[in-house]
């Protein structure tokens, strides 16, 4: 019913050109339509059994995103949008830029290729640490544990607080355990809630408890050098999505800049190319993390929001979030009128954002 909903929505406003009226109140027909993803496999359906969905686009769905932005707009790199704002030369029609979150290692297996034989540029925001070791991203271990801890706890809410507590480690449950009443909820809220520091020790706990499933996390393996060096070759933009993947906002500033300073110099090192781009992790930013990118010599920093600081626009670039189901109609099928609202932003939730940017 809300994707039937959706839809009618959409074809509404398409057919009307209330979109097109939009993007141009909204002064989007000016700005370039920066998009990102995370993972890209070969069955979505298969994945997100043991993936966090909304991090999943499939090859297939991808390539019918391509198709529906190449015909609308033109790819550019990221570099040439920087050039192009700062020079005020715009662009001779609409222009999208294609961006990959993480650096996992099916990009390059699965949408590589694909980019390639159609000639798209992209950029990969890698997360430095994690570049050819065994290691993921923190929040999936964490998701993965939590799927396990659900399937083998009789009431996982309640026994992830007094499991939490047990460690001395305090979550601020708002609502009470039951607020995060599935795995994905209770991720979402231990981001919110703790830093690094505390997710890590979690995590481990967790793992020591329940197991670890080697082949799921495998699933999630991130780039090797040689795979990033492969990519620079052939036109990707290499940025900066930090260190280890800390949630910016909630660190300190002695983390911060290690995370925002230390990643652009272990890339510079290995590439031996400048490094002008980096990604909040997660999307989160506020004043303090604007200043801490900046200093480390990033010419642009993208967010996941509409939020935007006109002091400072070039490190407060919106992206706009795409995955399996963010373009899909009524009965499961790719929809042009719901890929349309989303190139429009009527599906932006800037009003809703929780975040407080300007502290």
């Amino acid at each position: 019913m809300r994707r039937m909903l959706k839809t009618t929505i959409a074809c509404g406003l398409r057919w009307s050109g209330a979109g097109l009226m939009k993007r141009a109140l909204d002064g989007r027909s000016r700005m370039p339509w920066i998009v990102a993803y995370h993972r890209v496999v070969e069955d979505f359906a298969a994945s997100a059994r043991h993936s966090i969905p909304a991090t999943l686009i499939s090859r297939a769905m991808l390539e019918r995103h391509l198709e529906w932005i190449g015909r609308r707009f033109d790819f550019v790199p990221l570099d040439e949008i920087e050039s192009r704002l700062a020079g005020r030369g715009g662009f001779r029609r609409p222009a999208a830029a294609l961006t990959f979150d993480d650096g996992y290692a099916d990009v390059y297996e699965q949408a590589f290729p694909l980019l390639k034989t159609r000639g798209v540029p992209a950029a990969v925001f890698v997360v430095t640490d994690l570049i050819g070791s065994s290691q993921i991203p923190l929040y999936d271990r964490l998701y993965l544990a939590l799927v396990r801890a659900w399937d083998e706890w009789p009431s996982p809410p309640e026994e992830m607080e007094r499991f939490a507590l047990a460690l001395e480690i305090r979550a601020g449950w708002r609502h009470g355990p039951r607020g995060a009443s599935d795995p994905l909820r209770m991720l979402l809220h231990l981001l919110e809630s703790l830093p690094q520091s505390e997710l890590e020790r979690l995590a481990v706990s967790l793992e020591r408890q329940i197991g670890v499933d080697a082949e799921k996390q495998r699933a999630h393996r991130p780039l090797t050098w040689e795979m990033i060096r492969d990519l620079q070759r052939s036109g990707f933009t290499i940025g900066s999505h930090s260190r280890t993947h800390s949630l910016l906002t909630k660190e300190g500033e002695d983390t911060v800049l290690q995370e925002t300073i230390g990643s652009r110099r272990d890339l510079e090192a290995r590439l031996g190319v400048p490094v002008r781009h980096f990604a909040y992790p997660n999307g989160w930013f506020n004043a303090a993390t604007i200043r801490a990118v900046e200093a480390a010599g990033y010419r642009c920093a993208y967010t996941s929001c509409r939020h935007r600081d006109p002091a400072h626009p070039f490190h407060t670039l919106s992206r706009t979030l795409l995955w399996e189901s963010s373009s899909l109609g009524p009965f499961g099928g790719f929809s042009p009128a719901v890929m349309g609202c989303q190139a429009d932003g009527i599906f932006d939730r800037a009003a809703l954002c929780p975040l407080s940017h300007w502290n």
